[in-house]
């Protein structure tokens, strides 16, 4: 099997391509970053590879191939608790280890619209108890959101990507 690894920036992908779902496609065009030829044994159930040391603290689109088949999987390390409090259309975000909020963490948003359409829906920063209102805008836009995508960056502890429910107001 061939293993490869596509160091991503992770705010530019999510700008084209919000959904999580969709990234993965994105990447068959390009050459990775680097690839390690794996042998496996004839019938395998799993096994368990160390992720390469340079890449541990990276976001990245790992590709695995072989057999004639590819799957891929994005890999973002970070130390966020979230919590999606979907009813209300807010995230809290906290420190795994402390339980402490993260503070002016960048948050943008992404809505795909009933139609189907897929729309920037605004941006900003957690506040001192680490919230973030991702679906209050003061139009009547909420009313046709099907789903939002929701990137979550902070300098010190990660970023990663959510998906969740408008809330039923």
């Amino acid at each position: 099997a061939k293993i490869s690894y596509y160091l991503m920036d992770i705010e530019l992908l999510f700008s084209r391509k919000p959904f999580v779902q969709e990234v993965s496609g994105q990447f068959s065009i390009i050459s990775p970053n680097y690839s390690e030829d794996i042998q496996l044994d004839a019938q395998p159930e799993m096994i368990k590879l160390a992720l390469p040391e340079k890449f541990r603290d990276r976001n990245l689109m790992i590709e695995v191939s072989g057999g004639g088949l590819t799957r891929s999987v994005a890999y973002y390390p970070h130390s966020l608790a979230v919590s999606m409090i979907e009813s209300f259309g807010q995230v809290q975000i906290r420190h795994q280890e402390t339980g402490k909020p993260v503070v002016s963490a960048y948050i943008k948003v992404y809505a795909r619209l009933k139609d189907g359409q897929v729309v920037f829906y605004k941006d900003g920063y957690t506040d001192l108890r680490g919230r973030f209102d991702y679906a209050s805008l003061s139009t009547s836009q909420l009313d046709n959101v099907e789903k939002f995508a929701v990137l979550i960056m902070s300098e010190s502890a990660g970023s990663l990507i959510r998906e969740a429910a408008p809330p039923n107001l």
